[in-house]
Parts: C-alpha cells; structure tokens; sequence
C-alpha cells in the first residue's frame, strides 16, 4: 500500500451553506472548500440539524468526520457519493452536493429547499 497523506487544512477556509430537506428531515449542510492550482477542492462537508444533540444529530456529525477526512485524504465527492448511497441520508446530502457543486459554489440557492428521500423510490428531488 501506497503512503497517502491527508491534505494539511487551513484554520480558515471558504465555506457555502446548503439548506436541504431529506426524509421531512431539514438539515444544514456546510460545505468547506480551499483553491488549489486545480481549482476548487471540497475538503470538509458538515451536516447539521435543528434538534441538536439528537440521535439523528450525533449521527450526522459522525458520519460528516468521515466524509471529511475521505475528502482530505484524496477522495472525490462522486467516489464519497457512490460509496454511502443515497438509501442514507448522509449519501444523500453528499450526492445532492456532487450533483449541483458548481452551483453552490455560485452562491445559487434554489427558489424552494430540496427534498430528498432515502427510499429507493424516492430518489428525486421534490
């Protein structure tokens, strides 16, 4: 195995919110970025919602730490989505993120807040 290191991060960094609604859930996605000679790089994704210290809570921020070090240790945003699925409501964040980057970059927010569902059947947005 190769040696991989993780990106070394700023104490200050950009960062976008992305309000987000999955499964009547409403949550806050926050989506840290750097530049780098190839342009912008995702390096954290942190997900929270309004019942803090919630079981759904404390499972969100475990589960964004993961993202976040997969993002710093090399990862892609596509390869993060395509391994949490979007049968998760982290997964599902993570391909809603992948899936409109450029225009949360932009600093676009859709007229009405997305929602998403976890239920295979579900997979679109509302």
């Amino acid at each position: 195995m190769t040696n991989v290191t993780r990106l070394q991060i700023p104490n200050r960094m950009y960062s976008h919110n992305v309000r987000i609604i999955v499964d009547e859930n409403p949550l806050n996605a926050i989506l840290d970025y750097v530049f780098d000679d190839n342009g912008v790089l995702p390096v954290a994704v942190w997900i929270k919602t309004k019942k803090s210290e919630s079981t759904l809570d404390r499972e969100l921020r475990s589960s964004s730490k993961a993202v976040s070090l997969l993002l710093q240790y090399g990862c892609s945003l596509k390869d993060i989505s395509d391994t949490f699925t979007r049968d998760s409501i982290i997964g599902s964040v993570i391909w809603y993120i992948n899936k409109n980057l450029e225009d949360i970059l932009a600093g676009n927010q859709p007229d009405k807040t997305p929602n998403l569902s976890t239920q295979p059947t579900g997979y679109t947005i509302k």
